[in-house]
């Protein structure tokens, strides 16, 4: 029966770690998403709602009937399922 004693003392020394991208050349580039673009929803309740985004983690509070807000593109199907929220186009300003 082998023992695991070597084992353990292969653990207790450090490694050596290499860092990514230092000498082997292979270096990665860390790649950033694009944001997804902005969109609009408008209240169409009686009182207000506030509703949390599912990617951003936002709180949108639609504080009054009819009122419009921008919403992070990621959060929008989600708002999209909410039965008094419709998606618009943008405000004009």
């Amino acid at each position: 029966m082998g023992c695991c004693g070597n084992n353990r003392a292969a653990l207790a020394q450090p490694s050596q770690a290499k860092p990514l991208g230092s000498g082997d050349g292979t270096s990665r580039q860390v790649t950033k998403r694009p944001a997804a673009e902005a969109v609009h929803f408008q209240y169409t309740g009686k009182t207000a709602l506030s509703v949390r985004g599912m990617f951003s983690r936002r709180i949108y509070r639609f504080a009054a009937p009819m009122a419009v807000l921008e919403v992070e593109g990621r959060d929008a199907p989600g708002l999209a399922a909410v039965p008094l929220l419709k998606r618009v186009s943008a405000p004009d300003c």
